[in-house]
């Protein structure tokens, strides 16, 4: 798959002023410009992604179908499907994948863990703060 085709179908954009604390719950595609300081919670469902922009930021972990990360995650992402590192990203926590493409220039201080039931554990077990359900 090109990188960026998945946008064509994005659900809800979390603006780049916009920040949110608490895990958030989310039922669509959704593209992050803005901070997160929480967990990011997705199904499994209809080619369904977390994208994280250029100026997105997620402290938390991501539990998602599919991953993309354009910005920066701290925390781990566990993906049922795919995950893409695109140039400039940079992860810091383990990754969980069926399937990766990471772009050169992209930077990755953790493991990854390739299989297909395969979770990342959590950095660490800290309370979050309220969930929201997008």
């Amino acid at each position: 798959m090109k990188s960026g085709s998945h946008l064509k179908g994005m659900g809800s954009v979390f603006g780049v002023a916009t920040r949110i604390e608490g895990t958030v719950r989310i039922e669509e595609s959704v593209r992050i410009d803005g901070k997160i300081e929480g967990n990011l919670d997705q199904p499994d469902g209809n080619a369904r992604w977390i994208v994280i922009g250029p100026k997105g930021e997620v402290h938390g972990d991501i539990r998602a179908q599919n991953v993309s990360v354009a910005g920066k995650v701290f925390g781990n992402i566990s993906a049922s499907e795919s995950i893409e590192l695109l140039e400039g990203s940079e992860v810091r926590g383990n990754i969980a994948h069926k399937s990766i493409n990471v772009e050169p220039g992209a930077s990755l201080h953790g493991q990854l863990i390739g299989s297909e039931n395969a979770t990342a554990e959590p950095a660490a077990n800290q309370d979050q703060g309220p969930e929201v359900t997008v």
